[in-house]
């Protein structure tokens, strides 16, 4: 998938690449206009796009730039790298320690995990969750219901749960229509039963996701809906990811990531060893875990509401 493009309606684009191929059509990224969806022949039988000659150096510039990279190749002024913001250890945290965490942890949920105010409040409504998406959209699902029926199932899937904020997730994902919903429902297989690492997986999803805004413009695609369904089909491989939680979590245990990641696999790589550390703490600490998903439920609550102090005696 190395050819690259130019639309000739709309040369201000710049040029394209082909960055992705989905079931009846191909996903390209522009240098100026970011993702766009063609039938790549189609629309250079009509003339809408035409075959575009670049350098080795363009073209690796122009394949990081879609994959969500920053280019390996040469060029890169001194300037242009002080301009980028410092990646470092120990990013800022909201506890001091994981001890501090597992502290407030407990005062919110007497008994932890196990306890009744994590079930009622956490577990049982996600766990209805997991269910559904694992009953709804198996591999014999896939095989057996037509794209309409699997759309409905993954809208319940989004509506069963609030890891996604309606306004990002269930809201304009039920205004996917035609050749936009057979494509998000065929990335969701892939999401779910295809081949590939956890982030390969999810990036690809990311790609099939055509979201669009009130002028019919594609949408920037959120963590919480990439990563929700897979999180909840398979809660032990994935984790649903809210970045500004996972970004300060990352300080806690020494980790650095910014919240500000873009979607793809290397950010799905960090997100997901955060919740696995965290995991692994949570246990030598005494605590059981169910799944990811209880992972990512202790990230996120220790986070949004941290438990008011008692008045000293």
């Amino acid at each position: 998938m190395n050819r690259t493009f130019i639309n000739t309606k709309a040369p201000e684009w710049g040029t394209g690449i082909e960055a992705q191929q989905l079931p009846n059509l191909s996903v390209l990224f522009f240098e100026h206009a970011g993702e766009k969806k063609f039938v790549i022949e189609k629309a250079l039988a009509t003339g809408v796009l035409a075959l575009k000659t670049v350098t080795p150096d363009e073209l690796a510039k122009l394949q990081a730039r879609a994959s969500g990279r920053r280019p390996r190749s040469i060029g890169i002024s001194s300037a242009q790298k002080r301009k980028r913001p410092a990646v470092k250890k120990g990013a800022k945290s909201v506890f001091a320690t994981f001890k501090d965490q597992l502290v407030a942890f407990e005062k919110l949920f007497a008994g932890g995990f196990a306890g009744e105010a994590f079930v009622k409040a956490e577990r049982d409504s996600k766990q209805k969750a997991i269910e559904l998406a694992q009953s709804t959209l198996s591999a014999d699902a896939f095989a057996k219901e037509s794209t309409d029926e699997l759309f409905t199932r993954a809208q319940a899937v989004l509506a069963a749960t609030n890891i996604v904020f309606p306004i990002e997730g269930l809201i304009p994902f039920k205004k996917l229509a035609g050749d936009d919903r057979a494509t998000a429902v065929a990335g969701i297989k892939d999401l779910l039963h295809g081949t590939g690492s956890v982030g390969e997986r999810v990036e690809r999803f990311s790609a099939a996701l055509l979201l669009k805004d009130k002028e019919g413009k594609l949408k920037k695609v959120t963590w919480p809906l990439v990563t929700v369904f897979a999180a909840l089909f398979a809660p032990n491989e994935f984790t649903a990811v809210k970045p500004t939680a996972f970004a300060y979590q990352a300080g806690t245990l020494g980790l650095s990531v910014e919240r500000t990641e873009p979607v793809g696999a290397p950010g799905y790589a960090r997100f997901l060893e955060i919740a696995q550390k965290t995991r692994a703490q949570l246990v030598e600490a005494g605590q059981q875990p169910r799944d990811l998903v209880d992972v990512y439920a202790f990230i996120w609550r220790t986070h949004a509401e941290k438990p008011e102090e008692k008045p000293a005696a």
